[in-house]
């Protein structure tokens, strides 16, 4: 039988985070050789006369470049640039600046002046013939009548710009138009064809070995299949934008992708593996301020949580999503207090004309404060309300669960009991007397006459017998009550266990991690139990040919994984037909107050995920 270390744990669509983004392209044509200056020296540009188009490129790059952190002065060095273009009668770099001021007013909102710098563009590369400008310029206007809501004009120039960009093998920029087209489509609520244009450029990006592309592009092709309803095909295409995430060391794209795995997860009913993919998503949104993944994946652990009965977690992670919320409220009002501030001095002069109506609309603003308290005190005391009737109902669900687990400790103490005893009689009793037996038998063999060679043979196989049934007896004394998990601990003595298995067919992997220190005994004896019993199903029933174990310590809980490659079953079938080993699982996890979640189906593999607390 094989044995290898298997490295495990990356089971897991965030809807509303879909990178819906309009990409306008800031057509960058510039001489090879001409490079943006950075800020300082672009300044000393500003100072001098434009008196060439090297000079002028660099104005234009510098613009270009900064669009999106000083908009206002790019737009006033573009407007500059666009004047020496005409003067100097440089067309392209006239095309160009009409383009950074297009970008500029789309980035504020202004997108019927966007359209009109935008069509100005396109006609100076017609005249010029550029394939490449027009197909630029026509992907720009598409995505300006997408902002004013002109649909048909909007599919009219994306196609226009794919042709040309088929028609002379621009394929980097079809790339992106394909995007685009996604994003149209998507729009529309056309999943369908948004996944289809989004495949053509995940490959496209793919083959350019655009990785950071191509993870985006991943996680909006599993969102449009979460749209459409096939949530494990998402799956696939969000752990492909988490590998891609992986490998760029791409935090942002790490936690978008495990936070659609968990909302994946979440719509299956997988709610232990949705729990622990929010978590990990989590720890990366709040280290690099990832506010809206935290928002999201707060809102829906406590959703889940309420649906467990764990208010005490919901009503934390409730309280965490409006610190969350109120953080991103607070950083929109001090950009909106700076604005505020530039009309400090027109409302110092209205303030006069304010007080004049301040007695008359005194006696209104009491009346409507003292309605307001009132309706405060209200929602306080029905708050209060409430949560008490929530306390009451959980302390309700503590006591049902108490007595369900004095039941089921009574229940696997005796049997557990009742397995020590038969292990000591059989190793102490049984054992014993067939291995004096065996001692006695072999210590006569040279006192008996045998008349020939086959009846010597035949005492020795019977010999051979005796001693092939010590081993059994023993074998089974220590399988109900093994030595290892006493002296060694569970891990040791599920590899023991392991090693013991005489069946060459299946090729068992065993992966553990943080358990190199003891744990409780009884929580030891029960996993071990769990495991042996899980084994002992897929080796009678699975036909695999593979079986995957992983036992995962963390500082509150213990982590079990077992899957298979085998045929399948319907666990709800099987359950209530004969499943008593499925059953012996369920009442041990319960037993440790853990969770448990089985994901089978016939004709694939099997996976039974358990969650307990340490």
């Amino acid at each position: 039988m094989k044995k290898k270390c298997l490295t495990h744990f990356n089971r897991t669509n965030l809807k509303w985070l879909i990178k819906t983004i309009r990409i306008l392209f800031l057509i960058s044509l510039s001489i090879n050789q001409i490079e943006a200056q950075e800020y300082k020296d672009s300044l000393q540009i500003y100072s001098n006369s434009l008196t060439d188009t090297v000079s002028l490129n660099r104005l234009i790059n510098f613009c270009f470049k900064h669009i999106n952190d000083i908009p206002d002065q790019a737009f006033t060095y573009s407007e500059i640039a666009l004047k020496k273009s005409k003067i100097m009668k440089a067309p392209s770099s006239e095309a160009r600046s009409n383009t950074n001021l297009g970008a500029i007013q789309a980035l504020k909102g202004n997108y019927a002046n966007a359209l009109q710098f935008y069509l100005e563009s396109l006609t100076i590369w017609e005249k010029m013939n550029d394939q490449r400008g027009i197909m630029l310029s026509k992907n720009n206007i598409a995505q300006a009548y997408g902002y004013l809501k002109k649909n048909k004009l909007e599919y009219r120039f994306l196609k226009e710009a794919e042709e040309i960009a088929l028609k002379n093998g621009f394929e980097n920029e079809l790339g992106l138009i394909k995007l685009n087209l996604s994003i149209y489509y998507a729009n529309n609520a056309d999943y369908r064809n948004a996944f289809n244009e989004q495949s053509i450029a995940n490959n496209i990006n793919l083959k350019l070995y655009q990785n950071a592309t191509s993870a985006i592009g991943f996680s909006n092709a599993g969102a449009y299949l979460f749209y459409l309803n096939k949530i494990d095909s998402a799956l696939i295409y969000y752990r492909q934008s988490e590998i891609i995430g992986l490998k760029l060391n791409d935090k942002k794209v790490i936690a978008l992708s495990r936070c659609n795995i968990a909302e994946a997860y979440q719509n299956k009913g997988k709610l232990d593996s949705s729990i622990i993919y929010y978590k990990l998503s989590i720890g990366l949104s709040k280290t690099y301020g990832l506010k809206d993944i935290l928002l999201f994946s707060y809102d829906q652990l406590a959703t889940i949580y309420r649906k467990k009965g764990d208010y005490n977690a919901a009503f934390l992670y409730s309280d965490l999503k409006q610190i969350i919320k109120d953080s991103i409220f607070n950083s929109t009002a001090t950009k909106q207090l700076a604005e505020m501030e530039t009309k400090y001095e027109t409302e110092k002069k209205e303030k006069k004309i304010n007080e004049q109506n301040f007695e008359i609309s005194k006696r209104n603003y009491w009346i409507i404060g003292l309605s307001i308290l009132s309706v405060l005190v209200s929602l306080l005391f029905y708050s209060f309300y409430h949560r008490n009737q929530l306390k009451k109902n959980a302390e309700m669900q503590i006591m049902l669960r108490k007595s369900e687990e004095m039941a089921t400790r009574a229940v696997l103490e005796a049997e557990e009991n009742e397995r020590i005893r038969i292990a000591s009689d059989l190793h102490d009793g049984i054992g014993q007397m067939m291995s004096v037996a065996k001692i006695n038998l072999t210590a006569i063999e040279d006192e008996i006459p045998f008349l020939n060679i086959e009846q010597k043979n035949q005492y020795q196989k019977a010999i051979a017998m005796v001693d092939d049934s010590c081993k059994e007896v023993r074998f089974i004394s220590h399988n109900m009550m093994p030595n290892a998990l006493i002296k060694a601990g569970l891990v040791n003595a599920v590899r023991k266990f392991l090693d013991e298995l005489h069946n060459q067919s299946i090729s068992i992997n065993l992966y553990t991690e943080g358990l190199n220190e003891r744990i409780d005994g009884k929580i030891e004896t029960i996993l071990y139990r769990i495991v042996q019993e899980a084994v002992s199903n897929v080796i009678k029933h699975a036909e695999a040919s593979e079986l995957y174990i992983t036992l995962i310590k963390e500082q509150s809980n213990i982590g079990v994984l077992i899957e298979d490659n085998g045929k399948g079953f319907e666990f709800k079938e099987v359950k209530t037909k004969d499943g008593i080993g499925l059953k012996n699982i369920e009442s041990r996890v319960l037993f440790l107050k853990g969770t448990i979640e089985w994901d089978s189906k016939i004709g694939g593999e099997t996976v039974v995920s358990i969650n307990i607390p340490c």
